[in-house]
Protein backbone atom coordinates (compact mmCIF):
# COMPACT_ATOMS: atom_id res chain seq x y z
CA UNK A 1 0.00 0.00 0.00
CA UNK A 2 1.22 3.53 -0.71
CA UNK A 3 1.10 4.32 2.99
CA UNK A 4 3.17 1.29 4.01
CA UNK A 5 6.88 0.69 3.88
CA UNK A 6 8.21 -0.34 0.51
CA UNK A 7 8.95 -3.86 1.73
CA UNK A 8 5.26 -4.46 2.37
CA UNK A 9 3.94 -7.45 0.39
CA UNK A 10 1.91 -6.32 -2.57
CA UNK A 11 4.45 -3.86 -3.94
CA UNK A 12 6.13 -4.72 -7.24
CA UNK A 13 9.71 -5.86 -6.96
CA UNK A 14 12.28 -3.06 -7.30
CA UNK A 15 13.50 -2.54 -10.83
CA UNK A 16 17.09 -3.62 -11.27
CA UNK A 17 19.08 -1.15 -13.37
CA UNK A 18 22.26 -2.18 -15.14
CA UNK A 19 25.49 -0.57 -13.96
CA UNK A 20 27.22 1.41 -16.68
CA UNK A 21 30.40 3.35 -15.95
CA UNK A 22 29.86 3.08 -12.21
CA UNK A 23 26.16 4.03 -12.08
CA UNK A 24 22.72 3.69 -13.70
CA UNK A 25 22.22 5.26 -17.12
CA UNK A 26 20.99 8.82 -17.04
CA UNK A 27 17.69 9.40 -18.84
CA UNK A 28 17.82 11.48 -21.97
CA UNK A 29 15.93 14.78 -21.80
CA UNK A 30 12.36 14.06 -22.89
CA UNK A 31 11.50 16.08 -25.96
CA UNK A 32 8.00 14.69 -25.73
CA UNK A 33 7.58 16.07 -22.20
CA UNK A 34 8.41 19.53 -23.52
CA UNK A 35 6.02 19.16 -26.43
CA UNK A 36 3.28 17.91 -24.13
CA UNK A 37 3.84 20.79 -21.74
CA UNK A 38 3.59 23.20 -24.66
CA UNK A 39 0.35 21.53 -25.77
CA UNK A 40 -1.21 21.80 -22.30
CA UNK A 41 -0.11 25.43 -21.89
CA UNK A 42 -1.65 26.21 -25.28
CA UNK A 43 -4.90 24.51 -24.22
CA UNK A 44 -5.10 26.67 -21.10
CA UNK A 45 -4.26 29.83 -23.02
CA UNK A 46 -6.99 29.06 -25.54
CA UNK A 47 -9.44 28.45 -22.68
CA UNK A 48 -8.53 31.84 -21.25
CA UNK A 49 -9.01 33.51 -24.64
CA UNK A 50 -12.35 31.70 -24.98
CA UNK A 51 -13.59 33.18 -21.70
CA UNK A 52 -12.14 36.62 -22.54
CA UNK A 53 -13.96 36.61 -25.88
CA UNK A 54 -17.26 35.85 -24.12
CA UNK A 55 -16.70 38.66 -21.60
CA UNK A 56 -15.84 41.18 -24.33
CA UNK A 57 -18.22 40.13 -27.11
CA UNK A 58 -21.11 38.96 -24.95
CA UNK A 59 -21.43 35.67 -26.82
CA UNK A 60 -19.01 32.99 -27.94
CA UNK A 61 -18.66 29.31 -28.82
CA UNK A 62 -20.46 27.14 -26.28
CA UNK A 63 -18.25 25.59 -23.57
CA UNK A 64 -16.08 22.76 -24.83
CA UNK A 65 -16.89 20.67 -21.78
CA UNK A 66 -17.14 16.89 -22.01
CA UNK A 67 -19.97 16.86 -19.46
CA UNK A 68 -22.26 18.42 -22.07
CA UNK A 69 -22.42 14.92 -23.53
CA UNK A 70 -25.08 14.21 -20.90
CA UNK A 71 -27.34 16.93 -22.29
CA UNK A 72 -27.08 15.40 -25.74
CA UNK A 73 -27.95 11.95 -24.39
CA UNK A 74 -30.81 13.28 -22.26
CA UNK A 75 -32.28 16.02 -24.46
CA UNK A 76 -30.92 15.26 -27.92
CA UNK A 77 -29.28 18.69 -28.21
CA UNK A 78 -26.04 18.48 -30.17
CA UNK A 79 -23.49 20.69 -28.42
CA UNK A 80 -19.87 21.67 -29.00
CA UNK A 81 -18.90 19.64 -25.93
CA UNK A 82 -20.63 16.58 -27.35
CA UNK A 83 -18.74 16.92 -30.63
CA UNK A 84 -15.46 17.28 -28.74
CA UNK A 85 -16.23 14.10 -26.79
CA UNK A 86 -17.09 12.18 -29.96
CA UNK A 87 -13.92 13.41 -31.67
CA UNK A 88 -11.80 12.43 -28.66
CA UNK A 89 -13.42 8.96 -28.52
CA UNK A 90 -12.87 8.31 -32.22
CA UNK A 91 -9.26 9.49 -31.97
CA UNK A 92 -8.71 7.26 -28.94
CA UNK A 93 -10.27 4.26 -30.68
CA UNK A 94 -7.76 4.76 -33.50
CA UNK A 95 -4.58 5.96 -31.82
CA UNK A 96 -4.98 5.39 -28.07
CA UNK A 97 -5.31 7.78 -25.14
CA UNK A 98 -3.34 10.74 -26.43
CA UNK A 99 -6.20 13.11 -25.58
CA UNK A 100 -5.87 12.47 -21.84
CA UNK A 101 -2.19 13.36 -21.53
CA UNK A 102 -1.92 16.00 -24.25
CA UNK A 103 -5.17 17.97 -23.84
CA UNK A 104 -6.79 17.34 -20.44
CA UNK A 105 -6.52 20.22 -17.95
CA UNK A 106 -7.15 17.95 -14.95
CA UNK A 107 -4.20 15.77 -15.89
CA UNK A 108 -2.08 18.90 -16.30
CA UNK A 109 -3.01 19.90 -12.75
CA UNK A 110 -2.12 16.45 -11.44
CA UNK A 111 1.26 16.49 -13.16
CA UNK A 112 1.90 20.00 -11.82
CA UNK A 113 1.12 18.80 -8.30
CA UNK A 114 3.43 15.78 -8.66
CA UNK A 115 6.19 18.08 -9.93
CA UNK A 116 5.71 20.53 -7.05
CA UNK A 117 5.74 17.71 -4.50
CA UNK A 118 8.91 16.39 -6.08
CA UNK A 119 10.52 19.79 -5.64
CA UNK A 120 10.04 19.49 -1.87
CA UNK A 121 11.20 15.88 -1.75
CA UNK A 122 7.82 14.13 -1.75
CA UNK A 123 7.12 11.42 -4.32
CA UNK A 124 3.61 10.06 -3.65
CA UNK A 125 3.47 6.30 -3.95
CA UNK A 126 0.65 4.80 -6.01
CA UNK A 127 -2.15 3.04 -4.17
CA UNK A 128 -3.33 -0.19 -5.80
CA UNK A 129 -6.94 -0.98 -4.97
CA UNK A 130 -9.62 -3.15 -6.54
CA UNK A 131 -12.30 -0.86 -5.11
CA UNK A 132 -10.86 2.40 -6.38
CA UNK A 133 -10.55 0.90 -9.85
CA UNK A 134 -14.35 0.52 -9.90
CA UNK A 135 -15.10 4.21 -9.27
CA UNK A 136 -14.47 5.49 -12.79
CA UNK A 137 -16.41 2.74 -14.61
CA UNK A 138 -19.19 2.99 -12.02
CA UNK A 139 -19.45 6.75 -12.52
CA UNK A 140 -19.44 6.25 -16.29
CA UNK A 141 -22.38 3.81 -16.07
CA UNK A 142 -24.25 6.13 -13.72
CA UNK A 143 -23.76 9.21 -15.91
CA UNK A 144 -24.17 7.81 -19.41
CA UNK A 145 -25.78 4.35 -19.32
CA UNK A 146 -28.22 4.29 -16.41
CA UNK A 147 -30.26 7.31 -17.62
CA UNK A 148 -30.88 5.51 -20.91
CA UNK A 149 -31.91 2.30 -19.15
CA UNK A 150 -34.16 4.30 -16.83
CA UNK A 151 -35.76 6.01 -19.82
CA UNK A 152 -36.47 2.65 -21.47
CA UNK A 153 -37.93 1.19 -18.26
CA UNK A 154 -40.22 4.20 -17.80
CA UNK A 155 -41.40 3.97 -21.42
CA UNK A 156 -39.70 7.15 -22.58
CA UNK A 157 -38.57 7.71 -26.15
CA UNK A 158 -35.06 8.25 -27.42
CA UNK A 159 -34.55 11.98 -28.03
CA UNK A 160 -34.03 13.19 -31.58
CA UNK A 161 -30.72 14.89 -32.23
CA UNK A 162 -31.23 18.55 -33.04
CA UNK A 163 -29.49 21.91 -33.08
CA UNK A 164 -30.69 24.86 -31.02
CA UNK A 165 -29.75 28.46 -30.43
CA UNK A 166 -30.07 30.37 -27.17
CA UNK A 167 -33.78 30.98 -27.72
CA UNK A 168 -34.29 27.23 -27.56
CA UNK A 169 -32.95 27.12 -24.03
CA UNK A 170 -29.58 25.42 -24.60
CA UNK A 171 -27.52 26.67 -27.52
CA UNK A 172 -25.63 24.10 -29.54
CA UNK A 173 -22.69 26.22 -30.68
CA UNK A 174 -22.98 29.98 -30.06
CA UNK A 175 -24.24 31.22 -26.70
CA UNK A 176 -24.25 34.29 -24.48
CA UNK A 177 -24.55 32.05 -21.41
CA UNK A 178 -21.02 30.62 -21.41
CA UNK A 179 -21.16 29.66 -17.71
CA UNK A 180 -24.40 27.70 -18.18
CA UNK A 181 -22.96 24.35 -17.07
CA UNK A 182 -19.96 25.40 -15.01
CA UNK A 183 -19.65 25.97 -11.25
CA UNK A 184 -18.76 29.29 -9.67
CA UNK A 185 -15.11 30.25 -9.16
CA UNK A 186 -14.94 29.06 -5.53
CA UNK A 187 -16.43 25.64 -6.24
CA UNK A 188 -14.37 25.30 -9.42
CA UNK A 189 -11.18 26.19 -7.55
CA UNK A 190 -11.95 23.69 -4.79
CA UNK A 191 -12.70 21.00 -7.39
CA UNK A 192 -9.42 21.62 -9.17
CA UNK A 193 -7.53 21.59 -5.86
CA UNK A 194 -9.01 18.25 -4.78
CA UNK A 195 -9.05 16.53 -8.17
CA UNK A 196 -5.71 17.92 -9.29
CA UNK A 197 -3.66 18.16 -6.10
CA UNK A 198 -5.01 16.46 -2.96
CA UNK A 199 -5.78 13.17 -4.68
CA UNK A 200 -2.24 13.04 -6.09
CA UNK A 201 -0.70 13.40 -2.63
CA UNK A 202 -2.72 10.56 -1.14
CA UNK A 203 -3.28 8.16 -4.05
CA UNK A 204 -0.35 8.85 -6.36
CA UNK A 205 0.30 10.69 -9.61
CA UNK A 206 -2.56 10.70 -12.11
CA UNK A 207 -4.75 8.89 -9.59
CA UNK A 208 -7.84 10.89 -10.55
CA UNK A 209 -7.44 9.64 -14.14
CA UNK A 210 -6.96 6.07 -12.98
CA UNK A 211 -9.54 5.87 -10.22
CA UNK A 212 -12.22 8.54 -10.50
CA UNK A 213 -12.62 9.96 -14.01
CA UNK A 214 -15.76 8.69 -15.80
CA UNK A 215 -14.49 10.05 -19.11
CA UNK A 216 -11.21 8.22 -18.57
CA UNK A 217 -13.24 5.02 -18.17
CA UNK A 218 -14.82 5.65 -21.59
CA UNK A 219 -11.41 6.36 -23.14
CA UNK A 220 -9.96 3.21 -21.52
CA UNK A 221 -12.58 1.11 -23.32
CA UNK A 222 -11.82 2.85 -26.61
CA UNK A 223 -8.09 2.34 -26.04
CA UNK A 224 -8.60 -1.42 -25.89
CA UNK A 225 -9.67 -1.51 -29.53
CA UNK A 226 -7.17 1.05 -30.83
CA UNK A 227 -4.76 -0.27 -33.48
CA UNK A 228 -2.34 2.51 -32.62
CA UNK A 229 -0.03 1.09 -29.90
CA UNK A 230 3.32 1.63 -28.28
CA UNK A 231 5.28 -1.45 -29.34
CA UNK A 232 8.75 -2.94 -29.12
CA UNK A 233 11.01 -2.07 -32.07
CA UNK A 234 13.11 -4.90 -33.57
CA UNK A 235 13.39 -6.87 -30.31
CA UNK A 236 15.74 -4.26 -28.85
CA UNK A 237 14.34 -4.21 -25.29
CA UNK A 238 16.77 -5.59 -22.68
CA UNK A 239 14.32 -5.10 -19.75
CA UNK A 240 16.34 -2.33 -18.08
CA UNK A 241 13.15 -0.91 -16.56
CA UNK A 242 13.86 2.77 -17.20
CA UNK A 243 10.57 3.06 -19.07
CA UNK A 244 8.61 1.81 -16.05
CA UNK A 245 10.54 4.12 -13.77
CA UNK A 246 9.49 7.27 -15.66
CA UNK A 247 5.86 6.27 -16.29
CA UNK A 248 3.65 8.62 -14.27
CA UNK A 249 0.64 6.41 -15.03
CA UNK A 250 2.19 3.47 -13.14
CA UNK A 251 2.18 1.14 -16.13
CA UNK A 252 4.67 -1.76 -15.90
CA UNK A 253 6.02 -0.88 -19.30
CA UNK A 254 9.04 -3.21 -19.47
CA UNK A 255 6.95 -6.19 -18.29
CA UNK A 256 4.25 -5.59 -20.91
CA UNK A 257 6.82 -5.12 -23.64
CA UNK A 258 8.44 -8.40 -22.57
CA UNK A 259 5.16 -10.33 -22.45
CA UNK A 260 3.21 -8.85 -25.34
CA UNK A 261 5.65 -6.86 -27.43
CA UNK A 262 3.41 -3.84 -26.81
CA UNK A 263 1.75 -1.89 -24.00
CA UNK A 264 -1.72 -3.32 -23.43
CA UNK A 265 -2.59 -1.53 -20.17
CA UNK A 266 -5.45 0.90 -20.88
CA UNK A 267 -4.01 3.24 -18.24
CA UNK A 268 -1.24 4.12 -20.68
CA UNK A 269 -1.91 7.77 -21.55
CA UNK A 270 0.62 7.95 -24.39
CA UNK A 271 2.69 10.79 -22.96
CA UNK A 272 5.67 9.05 -24.64
CA UNK A 273 8.11 9.49 -21.75
CA UNK A 274 8.92 5.79 -22.03
CA UNK A 275 9.77 6.28 -25.71
CA UNK A 276 12.07 9.18 -24.94
CA UNK A 277 13.88 7.59 -21.99
CA UNK A 278 14.73 4.26 -23.64
CA UNK A 279 18.51 4.15 -24.24
CA UNK A 280 18.08 1.72 -27.14
CA UNK A 281 15.05 3.35 -28.82
CA UNK A 282 13.26 0.07 -28.26
CA UNK A 283 9.75 1.55 -27.96
CA UNK A 284 7.82 3.32 -30.69
CA UNK A 285 4.32 4.07 -31.90
CA UNK A 286 3.00 1.75 -34.59
CA UNK A 287 -0.27 0.60 -36.13
CA UNK A 288 -0.78 -3.03 -35.13
CA UNK A 289 -3.36 -5.39 -33.72
CA UNK A 290 -5.54 -3.99 -30.90
CA UNK A 291 -4.70 -5.09 -27.37
CA UNK A 292 -8.21 -6.21 -26.43
CA UNK A 293 -7.83 -9.96 -26.86
CA UNK A 294 -4.30 -10.13 -25.50
CA UNK A 295 -4.84 -8.07 -22.39
CA UNK A 296 -8.03 -9.85 -21.32
CA UNK A 297 -6.77 -13.33 -22.10
CA UNK A 298 -3.72 -12.75 -19.91
CA UNK A 299 -5.50 -11.17 -16.97
CA UNK A 300 -5.42 -14.42 -14.99
CA UNK A 301 -1.73 -15.10 -15.58
CA UNK A 302 -0.73 -11.56 -14.66
CA UNK A 303 -2.15 -11.93 -11.14
CA UNK A 304 -2.07 -8.26 -10.28
CA UNK A 305 -1.26 -7.65 -6.62
CA UNK A 306 -3.23 -5.13 -4.60
CA UNK A 307 -2.44 -3.31 -1.39
CA UNK A 308 -5.64 -4.17 0.50
CA UNK A 309 -7.21 -7.27 1.97
CA UNK A 310 -10.75 -8.20 1.01
CA UNK A 311 -11.98 -6.94 4.40
CA UNK A 312 -10.25 -3.61 3.82
CA UNK A 313 -11.81 -3.46 0.37
CA UNK A 314 -15.22 -3.96 1.95
CA UNK A 315 -14.53 -1.07 4.34
CA UNK A 316 -13.47 1.10 1.41
CA UNK A 317 -16.65 0.31 -0.52
CA UNK A 318 -18.86 1.33 2.41
CA UNK A 319 -16.86 4.47 3.18
CA UNK A 320 -16.69 5.54 -0.47
CA UNK A 321 -20.43 5.16 -1.05
CA UNK A 322 -21.25 6.95 2.20
CA UNK A 323 -18.85 9.81 1.43
CA UNK A 324 -20.19 10.15 -2.11
CA UNK A 325 -23.76 10.33 -0.80
CA UNK A 326 -22.73 12.97 1.76
CA UNK A 327 -20.58 15.23 -0.38
CA UNK A 328 -22.45 15.23 -3.66
CA UNK A 329 -24.76 18.23 -3.64
CA UNK A 330 -23.82 19.21 -0.07
CA UNK A 331 -25.08 22.75 0.69
CA UNK A 332 -26.31 22.95 -2.90
CA UNK A 333 -22.79 22.56 -4.27
CA UNK A 334 -20.65 19.41 -4.30
CA UNK A 335 -20.00 18.67 -8.01
CA UNK A 336 -20.10 14.99 -8.93
CA UNK A 337 -16.45 14.74 -10.04
CA UNK A 338 -15.22 16.37 -6.84
CA UNK A 339 -17.44 14.05 -4.78
CA UNK A 340 -15.91 11.04 -6.56
CA UNK A 341 -12.39 12.23 -5.75
CA UNK A 342 -13.27 13.00 -2.12
CA UNK A 343 -14.91 9.58 -1.77
CA UNK A 344 -11.80 7.81 -3.05
CA UNK A 345 -9.49 9.81 -0.77
CA UNK A 346 -11.63 9.28 2.34
CA UNK A 347 -11.97 5.55 1.58
CA UNK A 348 -8.18 5.27 1.47
CA UNK A 349 -7.73 7.33 4.64
CA UNK A 350 -10.26 5.18 6.50
CA UNK A 351 -8.19 2.07 5.89
CA UNK A 352 -4.97 3.93 6.66
CA UNK A 353 -6.49 5.01 10.00
CA UNK A 354 -7.54 1.46 10.83
CA UNK A 355 -4.06 0.22 10.05
CA UNK A 356 -2.60 2.93 12.22
CA UNK A 357 -4.64 1.59 15.12
CA UNK A 358 -3.81 -2.07 14.47
CA UNK A 359 -0.36 -2.35 12.88
CA UNK A 360 3.10 -1.79 14.27
CA UNK A 361 4.56 0.16 11.33
CA UNK A 362 2.66 2.56 9.09
CA UNK A 363 3.97 5.19 6.70
CA UNK A 364 2.31 7.93 4.63
CA UNK A 365 4.60 9.12 1.86
CA UNK A 366 7.56 10.80 3.62
CA UNK A 367 6.02 10.60 7.08
CA UNK A 368 6.47 7.66 9.43
CA UNK A 369 3.19 7.57 11.36
CA UNK A 370 3.93 4.57 13.52
CA UNK A 371 7.17 2.76 14.30
CA UNK A 372 7.55 -0.48 16.27
CA UNK A 373 4.07 -0.12 17.71
CA UNK A 374 4.51 3.49 18.90
CA UNK A 375 2.86 6.52 17.35
CA UNK A 376 5.26 9.15 16.10
CA UNK A 377 4.67 12.88 16.31
CA UNK A 378 3.42 12.79 12.71
CA UNK A 379 1.16 9.85 13.61
CA UNK A 380 -0.48 11.80 16.43
CA UNK A 381 -0.93 14.79 14.16
CA UNK A 382 -2.46 12.55 11.50
CA UNK A 383 -4.92 10.99 13.96
CA UNK A 384 -5.98 14.44 15.12
CA UNK A 385 -6.58 15.63 11.58
CA UNK A 386 -8.34 12.38 10.69
CA UNK A 387 -10.64 12.81 13.68
CA UNK A 388 -11.51 16.33 12.49
CA UNK A 389 -12.18 15.01 8.98
CA UNK A 390 -14.47 12.20 10.12
CA UNK A 391 -16.35 14.49 12.52
CA UNK A 392 -16.83 16.94 9.65
CA UNK A 393 -18.16 14.13 7.44
CA UNK A 394 -20.53 12.96 10.18
CA UNK A 395 -21.82 16.51 10.58
CA UNK A 396 -22.14 16.84 6.79
CA UNK A 397 -24.06 13.57 6.71
CA UNK A 398 -26.51 15.02 9.24
CA UNK A 399 -26.94 18.15 7.09
CA UNK A 400 -27.28 16.12 3.89
CA UNK A 401 -30.00 13.99 5.48
CA UNK A 402 -32.04 17.10 6.24
CA UNK A 403 -31.36 18.55 2.78
CA UNK A 404 -32.54 15.40 1.00
CA UNK A 405 -35.54 14.87 3.30
CA UNK A 406 -36.53 18.52 3.00
CA UNK A 407 -36.25 18.36 -0.79
CA UNK A 408 -38.49 15.29 -0.82
CA UNK A 409 -41.11 17.04 1.31
CA UNK A 410 -40.91 20.15 -0.83
CA UNK A 411 -41.46 18.18 -4.04
CA UNK A 412 -44.49 16.48 -2.49
CA UNK A 413 -45.84 19.92 -1.63
CA UNK A 414 -45.41 21.00 -5.25
CA UNK A 415 -47.54 18.04 -6.33
CA UNK A 416 -50.38 19.22 -4.08
CA UNK A 417 -50.09 22.81 -5.29
CA UNK A 418 -49.63 22.30 -9.04
CA UNK A 419 -51.25 18.95 -9.80
CA UNK A 420 -53.95 18.60 -7.16
CA UNK A 421 -54.58 22.38 -6.98
CA UNK A 422 -54.87 22.35 -3.20
CA UNK A 423 -52.82 23.30 -0.19
CA UNK A 424 -50.51 20.58 1.17
CA UNK A 425 -51.35 18.95 4.52
CA UNK A 426 -50.12 20.93 7.52
CA UNK A 427 -48.04 17.96 8.69
CA UNK A 428 -46.12 17.95 5.39
CA UNK A 429 -45.48 21.69 5.60
CA UNK A 430 -44.21 21.38 9.18
CA UNK A 431 -41.95 18.48 8.23
CA UNK A 432 -40.41 20.46 5.39
CA UNK A 433 -39.95 23.45 7.70
CA UNK A 434 -38.23 21.28 10.30
CA UNK A 435 -35.68 19.97 7.82
CA UNK A 436 -34.99 23.41 6.37
CA UNK A 437 -34.56 24.97 9.81
CA UNK A 438 -32.17 22.18 10.81
CA UNK A 439 -29.96 23.09 7.85
CA UNK A 440 -30.24 26.76 8.79
CA UNK A 441 -29.41 26.15 12.45
CA UNK A 442 -26.60 23.59 12.15
CA UNK A 443 -25.14 24.12 8.70
CA UNK A 444 -21.63 25.52 8.28
CA UNK A 445 -22.65 27.22 5.03
CA UNK A 446 -25.98 28.82 4.19
CA UNK A 447 -27.18 27.34 0.86
CA UNK A 448 -28.30 29.91 -1.68
CA UNK A 449 -31.74 28.33 -2.04
CA UNK A 450 -32.39 28.04 1.70
CA UNK A 451 -33.89 31.47 2.33
CA UNK A 452 -36.18 31.20 -0.69
CA UNK A 453 -37.25 27.72 0.43
CA UNK A 454 -38.00 28.92 3.96
CA UNK A 455 -39.86 31.93 2.58
CA UNK A 456 -42.09 29.66 0.51
CA UNK A 457 -42.73 27.36 3.46
CA UNK A 458 -43.58 30.18 5.86
CA UNK A 459 -45.88 31.78 3.30
CA UNK A 460 -48.47 29.26 4.54
CA UNK A 461 -48.33 30.90 8.00
CA UNK A 462 -51.08 33.17 9.26
CA UNK A 463 -49.91 35.88 9.20
CA UNK A 464 -46.86 35.21 6.97
CA UNK A 465 -44.64 37.69 8.80
CA UNK A 466 -41.65 35.36 9.00
CA UNK A 467 -41.98 34.60 5.29
CA UNK A 468 -41.42 38.28 4.49
CA UNK A 469 -38.13 38.25 6.42
CA UNK A 470 -36.86 35.24 4.47
CA UNK A 471 -38.01 36.75 1.17
CA UNK A 472 -35.98 39.87 1.94
CA UNK A 473 -32.86 37.74 2.53
CA UNK A 474 -33.42 35.61 -0.55
CA UNK A 475 -33.92 38.62 -2.86
CA UNK A 476 -30.85 40.32 -1.41
CA UNK A 477 -28.83 37.28 -2.47
CA UNK A 478 -30.47 36.98 -5.89
CA UNK A 479 -32.09 40.26 -6.94
CA UNK A 480 -32.72 39.06 -10.51
CA UNK A 481 -35.04 36.22 -9.44
CA UNK A 482 -38.35 37.42 -10.89
CA UNK A 483 -40.37 34.41 -9.72
CA UNK A 484 -39.22 35.02 -6.16
CA UNK A 485 -40.27 38.67 -6.32
CA UNK A 486 -43.71 37.73 -7.67
CA UNK A 487 -44.19 35.21 -4.87
CA UNK A 488 -43.01 37.80 -2.34
CA UNK A 489 -45.55 40.32 -3.64
CA UNK A 490 -48.36 37.88 -2.88
CA UNK A 491 -47.11 37.53 0.69
CA UNK A 492 -46.92 41.33 1.01
CA UNK A 493 -50.50 41.66 -0.20
CA UNK A 494 -51.66 39.30 2.56
CA UNK A 495 -49.80 41.52 5.01
CA UNK A 496 -51.53 44.56 3.43
CA UNK A 497 -48.16 46.09 2.59
CA UNK A 498 -49.40 47.39 -0.75
CA UNK A 499 -46.59 49.83 -1.52
CA UNK A 500 -43.95 47.15 -0.91
CA UNK A 501 -45.90 44.71 -3.10
CA UNK A 502 -45.93 47.26 -5.93
CA UNK A 503 -42.17 47.71 -5.60
CA UNK A 504 -41.55 43.97 -5.92
CA UNK A 505 -43.86 43.61 -8.94
CA UNK A 506 -42.32 46.60 -10.69
CA UNK A 507 -38.80 45.27 -10.05
CA UNK A 508 -39.82 41.85 -11.42
CA UNK A 509 -41.33 43.44 -14.54
CA UNK A 510 -38.28 45.63 -15.16
CA UNK A 511 -35.60 42.97 -14.62
CA UNK A 512 -34.07 42.16 -18.01
CA UNK A 513 -32.95 38.59 -18.81
CA UNK A 514 -29.25 37.87 -18.36
CA UNK A 515 -28.99 35.73 -21.47
CA UNK A 516 -30.96 34.89 -24.58
CA UNK A 517 -31.82 31.34 -23.52
CA UNK A 518 -33.87 32.63 -20.55
CA UNK A 519 -35.67 35.30 -22.57
CA UNK A 520 -38.83 33.28 -23.22
CA UNK A 521 -39.35 32.40 -19.54
CA UNK A 522 -38.31 35.92 -18.62
CA UNK A 523 -40.98 37.48 -20.84
CA UNK A 524 -43.72 35.38 -19.26
CA UNK A 525 -42.61 36.28 -15.75
CA UNK A 526 -42.16 39.97 -16.54
CA UNK A 527 -45.55 40.20 -18.24
CA UNK A 528 -47.19 38.37 -15.33
CA UNK A 529 -45.63 40.82 -12.87
CA UNK A 530 -46.73 43.82 -14.93
CA UNK A 531 -50.31 42.53 -15.18
CA UNK A 532 -50.43 41.85 -11.44
CA UNK A 533 -49.13 45.36 -10.83
CA UNK A 534 -51.81 46.80 -13.10
CA UNK A 535 -54.62 44.97 -11.30
CA UNK A 536 -53.24 45.96 -7.89
CA UNK A 537 -53.03 49.63 -8.83
CA UNK A 538 -56.53 49.48 -10.30
CA UNK A 539 -57.90 47.99 -7.08
CA UNK A 540 -56.17 50.77 -5.14
CA UNK A 541 -57.83 53.40 -7.37
CA UNK A 542 -54.67 54.41 -9.26
CA UNK A 543 -56.13 54.09 -12.76
CA UNK A 544 -53.32 55.89 -14.56
CA UNK A 545 -50.76 53.79 -12.69
CA UNK A 546 -52.70 50.69 -13.74
CA UNK A 547 -52.63 51.83 -17.38
CA UNK A 548 -48.89 52.38 -17.16
CA UNK A 549 -48.40 48.86 -15.80
CA UNK A 550 -50.56 47.29 -18.53
CA UNK A 551 -48.63 49.31 -21.11
CA UNK A 552 -45.41 47.86 -19.72
CA UNK A 553 -46.86 44.36 -20.08
CA UNK A 554 -47.70 45.11 -23.74
CA UNK A 555 -44.19 46.41 -24.32
CA UNK A 556 -42.90 43.06 -23.12
CA UNK A 557 -45.48 41.06 -25.09
CA UNK A 558 -47.71 42.94 -27.57
CA UNK A 559 -50.02 39.92 -27.81
CA UNK A 560 -50.73 39.65 -24.08
CA UNK A 561 -54.51 39.18 -23.87
CA UNK A 562 -54.64 39.98 -20.13
CA UNK A 563 -52.82 43.25 -20.68
CA UNK A 564 -55.19 44.27 -23.51
CA UNK A 565 -58.17 43.46 -21.30
CA UNK A 566 -56.81 45.47 -18.40
CA UNK A 567 -55.79 48.33 -20.68
CA UNK A 568 -59.28 48.48 -22.21
CA UNK A 569 -60.85 48.80 -18.76
CA UNK A 570 -58.33 51.43 -17.68
CA UNK A 571 -58.88 53.49 -20.85
CA UNK A 572 -62.64 53.39 -20.33
CA UNK A 573 -62.27 54.65 -16.76
CA UNK A 574 -59.96 57.41 -17.99
CA UNK A 575 -62.52 58.42 -20.65
CA UNK A 576 -60.30 57.45 -23.57
CA UNK A 577 -62.91 55.53 -25.56
CA UNK A 578 -60.93 55.25 -28.81
CA UNK A 579 -57.99 53.68 -27.01
CA UNK A 580 -60.35 51.38 -25.12
CA UNK A 581 -61.97 50.28 -28.40
CA UNK A 582 -58.53 49.56 -29.90
CA UNK A 583 -57.60 47.26 -27.04
CA UNK A 584 -61.03 45.57 -27.20
CA UNK A 585 -60.40 44.75 -30.87
CA UNK A 586 -56.94 43.39 -30.06
CA UNK A 587 -58.41 41.27 -27.28
CA UNK A 588 -61.04 39.87 -29.67
CA UNK A 589 -58.33 39.09 -32.21
CA UNK A 590 -56.28 37.18 -29.64
CA UNK A 591 -59.18 35.30 -28.05
CA UNK A 592 -61.13 34.64 -31.24
CA UNK A 593 -64.27 36.45 -30.00
CA UNK A 594 -66.45 38.19 -32.57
Amino acid sequence: MGAEQQSKPGHPAPISLPVIDGGPPKPKPSRYARWRAASLIAIHLLAGLHIAHWVIAGSTVAPLELNELMYTLELGIVTAGFLLMVTAMVATALFGRFFCSWMCHILALQDLCAWLLGKVGIRPRPVRSRVLLLIGPGAMLYMFVWPQISRIISGGSIPTLRLLDDSGGWASFITDDFWRNLPGPIVAGLTFFICGFVIVYFLGSRSFCQYACPYGAVFAIADRIAPGRLVEIDNRCDQCGLCTGVCESHVRVHEEIGKFGMIVDANCLKDLDCVSVCPKDAIGFRITRPSLARSFSDVGRRRLKYDFTLLEDAVMIVVFLATLAITRGLYGYGPFLMALAVGGIVAYLSVLTLRLLRRANVRLNNFQLKRAGALTKHGRMYLGLAAVLFVFLAHSGFIRYHEISGESDYERMRVFLHEKQQNPPASLIESAKGHAHSVERWGLIRPRILDGRLASLHSFDEPPTLAAEYFDRAIEQNPSDRALRIQYSQTLLRLERFDAAQEQLLAAAMTEPKSAHERAESENQRATAANMLGRLRGNLGDIQGAADAFALALTINPDDAQAHHGMAQAMELLGRDDAAMHHRRELNRLTGDR
